[in-house]
């Protein structure tokens, strides 16, 4: 191994690491949250979550109200998907034992291309996407009904490595997209520096960084470059995995995250988690919105999005979400003037019908809990909480699949 490579080998290193440290902060919330198990007729376990507030270095999570039905029988289930979610699905798939001592929840952080086309060939009981399915990947599933199911949101932000230069560049969708198509190419580009006249913005080549799998991250982050220039909406489009005219490819948001870090003078678009527990490593940008406003991603405006642009019109969870975009809903919202224009919600893939009902009761009953329970535990690293129709979009799902014709749960 190279000396560049052992660098690359130790901060990718690092990086992970402290993803996490911060997950176990997390944890830590969750697993203080009070709780009382009762024992229903026919063997059932339902453990009912109190609602707790627990204050901890990193600010108070409030855990919902809500239940879990765990099963009789010790049950492994296993997911796959994006890393956007990682973070978070780390936090959630670790405590859940916690709440059901017989479950134990497995998560592949592997890109959401991978997991779509591992929960369509059925060799994981849940998938995970940071993008809804496109019709040739719903026209793919053969045997049954693949419900989308989000989860949380989170935002997806310009990350930069320039030395001298903190987080708080000023970036519009235009600037943005022709960083990525390699018609600029220096950080003291005209068109930089007049959104950054007091900036130390100097002649250094800029190097582009992407992902190099398929990615809802880059479907969000190609979304809002598609809506933002006709140039790349033609050229390059918007998807999970793009044909990228420029730049280094790094896998997963862990190797995004890694790449930046250690490459001066980067950029690459990485969900804000990596960013937040990387903050001596990474820097990000504003982006300017439909209202003229830069914003700074964080949790506030990152829900003003979701809610903005989320708030209705979704389909059911058992219909194709192909075109659902909150970034397109957003995109000349003008009267959402303090939504960040980069949000995307992160969705569980579910089959409808289930075909192993000890295990398909501690999977509904595990997506139950995230939903009703779980979504304050990840605010602290840029994860949203899902808005109230949304949450009774999701329950309404849950309280609909099925095994043999008879719902799994039936939630409160």
């Amino acid at each position: 191994m190279s000396h560049s490579q052992k660098n690359k080998f130790r901060q990718r290193k690092g990086i992970a690491s402290t993803l996490i440290i911060a997950v176990v902060v997390v944890i830590i919330v969750i697993i203080a949250a009070g709780a009382f198990v009762a024992l229903n007729p026919g063997g059932k376990t339902t453990v009912f979550v109190t609602t707790s507030v627990v204050s901890t270095g990193s600010g108070t999570i409030v855990t919902s109200s809500g239940s879990s039905t765990c099963g009789s029988s010790s049950e492994t289930i296993n997911g796959a998907g994006g890393t956007l979610v990682f973070p978070l699905m780390s936090a959630w798939t670790f405590a859940y034992p916690q709440v059901c001592t017989n479950v134990h929840v497995n998560y592949a952080s592997v890109g959401s291309g991978a997991g779509i086309a591992q929960i369509t060939a059925r060799t994981v009981d849940f998938g995970e996407s940071d993008a809804p399915l496109t019709s040739t990947q719903y026209s793919a599933i053969k045997n049954g009904t693949l419900m989308t199911i989000p989860l949380s949101a989170s935002a997806v932000v310009p990350a930069y490595n320039i030395p001298g230069v903190p987080t708080g560049l000023n970036f519009t969708g235009a600037i943005l997209a022709n960083i990525f198509l390699g018609n600029i190419t220096m950080w003291n580009d005209p068109a930089i520096v007049a959104l950054n006249p007091h900036a130390n913005l100097t002649a250094h080549a800029i190097t582009v960084i992407h992902r190099s799998d398929g990615s809802g991250t880059m479907y969000a982050f190609t979304n809002y470059l598609s809506d933002a220039s006709s140039t790349w909406k033609t050229k390059v489009g918007k998807a999970t995995s793009v044909n990228w005219p420029v730049g280094v490819g790094c896998k997963g948001n862990e190797g995004v995250a890694g790449c930046i870090s250690n490459t001066p003078y980067a950029i690459g678009p990485l969900e804000i988690a990596y960013e937040i527990v990387n903050k001596n490593l990474i820097s990000y940008g504003a982006v300017k919105n439909a209202a003229g406003n830069f914003i700074l991603a964080n949790i506030n405006n990152t829900q003003a999005a979701i809610q903005a642009g989320g708030s209705s019109g979704l389909p059911p969870a058992y219909a194709h979400w192909t075109n659902v975009s909150v970034i397109d809903s957003i995109f000349n919202n003008t009267q959402a003037t303090s939504a960040y224009p980069i949000a995307t919600f992160t969705y569980g893939l579910v089959y409808q019908v289930q075909t192993d009902q000890a295990k398909g009761t501690v999977l509904v009953g595990f997506f139950w809990w995230v939903v009703n329970s779980g979504q304050a535990a990840g605010t602290s690293i840029g994860y949203v909480p899902l808005p109230a129709n949304v949450v009774t979009l999701d329950d309404a799902a849950l309280n609909n699949v099925t095994y043999n014709g008879t719902p799994l749960h039936t939630g409160m």
